[in-house]
């Protein structure tokens, strides 16, 4: 629904306090002149773009998430969950609900009285237009280098292959685990030595929770491997041995052609993994995307211009949480190519199957 559909349905003591807010001098008894108004000043680019600039970090990290998202409505409690996540030190004083007003307040977000209950949303048009306000903020803070790098890496597909690698080694070879349910290194090793991209076996040294079922024992990658074929129901851990399900035996005679499902569902997976340390990482990675489509971008630039974005997770410090668990990762799962820049500098941009599924998840265009 648009935002001229929205005015018209939202509740009118919002609609008296946004023309307040706003300064408008038009008949407040007329809807027809309230409605019209307001849609003249909400849709104005000058107006967004003051409101933007008086923004606080919490309401950004608070709207992003809305702007990216497909979903249409929502109740005031899931309004608050997500407005509490927006603060990085802790809430008080109900400043989370404060939040949720100034958004009412600022027209950004509506109530909406349904015969099934009271509901919020935000207007199809003013999503679009803040998400490319945002969108734009990114882009000015991550310059591009605007230059292709004489290498980089594309790893389209790469993950889906080593998961059929990873059953096909289960398959065919015997893979005792540890009392904890875990590959011995040796065997580690060896599946790695079969893998398209290659990591260090983890030592030990590092806390590392948070990101998924064998995420502690395995290196970032191997981990969300491992973990999408057992969550598949394709492997299974039993009397201290690795072995194949039925229907994991049934995945390795896979054909390559299906490698765009596989690729698509591990994505979708990866997302539902990190999102307990990463709350916003479904917006974050289209944000992301968004920025890097069509342009080069330095590492360095896009961690400046994101570390806000994000919260920190225990030990992983906002930069961590950008390089590691958003930028690597979507190079591992192909969505982003990533190449070095002279003297060393690692710059990233979006791929094709990056862009195919940004266009399916949400055009941020």
């Amino acid at each position: 629904m648009n935002l001229a559909d929205t005015l018209v349905f939202a509740d009118i003591g919002q609609l008296h306090q946004l023309a307040s807010a706003c300064g408008l001098t038009c008949n407040i008894h007329s809807k027809h002149e309230l409605v019209q108004g307001l849609h003249n000043r909400l849709t104005s680019s000058g107006f967004c773009q003051g409101l933007h600039d008086q923004l606080t970090w919490e309401e950004k990290r608070f709207l992003l998430p809305l702007l990216f998202e497909k979903r249409k409505e929502y109740s005031r409690e899931a309004l608050l969950s997500r407005a509490r996540k927006a603060f990085k030190e802790e809430i008080r004083h109900g400043e989370h609900e404060k939040l949720l007003d100034r958004a009412l307040d600022g027209g950004w977000l509506f109530r909406i009285r349904k015969s099934y209950a009271l509901v919020y949303t935000m207007p199809d048009d003013l999503r679009q237009k803040w998400r490319e306000i945002f969108v734009k903020e990114v882009c000015e803070a991550a310059y591009g280098n605007y230059t292709r790098p004489n290498a980089y890496r594309d790893d389209t597909y790469a993950m889906a292959h080593d998961v059929q690698q990873l059953l096909r080694y289960v398959q065919t070879s015997r893979v005792p685990l540890s009392k904890e349910g875990v590959m011995y290194r040796k065997q580690q090793q060896k599946l790695m030595e079969l893998m398209a991209v290659r990591e260090e076996l983890i030592d030990g040294k590092e806390w590392r929770f948070g990101y998924g079922r064998r995420f502690r024992d395995y290196p970032d990658r191997l981990a969300l491997l491992y973990d999408f074929a057992y969550h598949q129901q394709w492997l299974q851990e039993r009397e201290e041995i690795l072995t194949l399900t039925e229907e994991g035996a049934k995945q390795t005679l896979t054909q390559e052609i299906e490698q765009g499902e596989s690729a698509e569902r591990l994505m979708a997976y990866w997302l539902l993994s990190y999102k307990k340390a990463i709350p916003t990482i479904e917006s974050l990675w289209m944000l992301l995307a968004c920025v890097c489509d069509e342009e080069w971008r330095e590492e360095a630039s896009l961690i400046r211009a994101l570390r806000n974005w994000v919260r920190p997770f225990y030990y992983d410090v906002e930069e961590e949480v950008i390089r590691r668990r958003l930028l690597s990762m979507m190079v591992h799962l192909g969505l982003l190519r990533r190449g070095i820049h002279t003297p060393d500098v690692p710059v990233y941009s979006l791929t094709n199957w990056g862009k195919f599924l940004l266009n399916k998840t949400q055009n941020c265009k």
